[in-house]
């Protein structure tokens, strides 16, 4: 998986690295800092989107695949607490 995601960030990475090289070498022009600007915001939006397209999938991978397997699990441990708690409150006399 870390595998993937450092070759997902590559690939969002490589055209912000070919803008930076396709520039001839020589004496920095004062337009360098600003192409070099908007190449690292074009790559953080790239980013982004790649994220939030991620995040989409794993939360439809989720609600499709693991939630319906996974909420009775986390059901029953409250259900057990309730149901506990009621029939220690029965026994123990409470003052007050």
């Amino acid at each position: 998986m870390l595998k993937n995601l450092a070759l997902l960030a590559l690939i969002c990475m490589l055209p912000a690295c070919t803008l930076m090289e396709s520039t001839p070498p020589g004496p920095p022009t004062p337009g360098v800092i600003q192409r070099t600007k908007e190449a690292y915001r074009s790559a953080v939006e790239n980013v982004k989107n790649v994220g939030e397209l991620v995040w989409g999938i794993a939360t439809m991978y989720y609600d499709d695949h693991v939630k319906e397997r996974v909420d009775p699990y986390l059901t029953w441990p409250s259900f057990n607490y309730t149901s506990v708690w009621s029939r220690v409150k029965a026994r123990v006399p409470w003052t007050g």
